[in-house]
């Protein structure tokens, strides 16, 4: 009986660590609560593929990108529902990193009607899962410095 309640308690504490691993994104300024962005919260998004090339200290790296489109995200939550065109573009919103560092984007750049940049956050690079949460990435961008590993929080503002 012991060594029965010992493996349920282990298996427990298994799937309540693989849960609390699993890679989430707090989107804060849509209503009055955060949002929080999940794998399974995002498995109803059309999927986003991008072969995205960035230069680098060794020359130009070309990676294969895998996700949902950030507006696509936007959209979904009905993040901008009931704002005119001219109101949606005074809007910017905050990525930070898990390890502080932090990227402005204005609604404008990724609005389909204005700049209709494809901003990706990305669940695979070249075919293989990430580990350690989402990255966002910039196609478009000269250089990868908009790029942001492990997004831990995206305010809209």
């Amino acid at each position: 009986m012991l060594r029965s309640l010992l493996i349920l308690l282990a298996l427990l504490t298994s799937v309540s660590a693989l849960h609390a691993q699993e890679p989430a994104i707090e989107i804060a300024g849509i209503g009055t609560d955060s949002i929080r962005l999940t794998p399974q919260s995002l498995a109803a998004l059309p999927v986003a593929e991008r072969s995205v090339t960035f230069e680098s200290s060794k020359g130009p790296a070309t990676r294969r990108y895998k996700g949902v489109l950030f507006w696509d995200v936007l959209q979904a939550n009905k993040a901008l529902d009931g704002l005119k065109p001219a109101d949606q573009l005074k809007k910017t919103f905050l990525v930070s990193a898990k390890d502080g560092y932090q990227v402005a984007f204005s609604i404008g750049e990724i609005h389909p009607d204005f700049g209709n940049m494809p901003l990706i956050l990305v669940t695979e690079v070249d075919g293989k899962r990430l580990d350690g949460g989402w990255r966002l990435v910039a196609p478009g961008d000269k250089r990868g410095g908009r790029a942001v590993y492990e997004v831990t929080k995206i305010e809209l503002r």
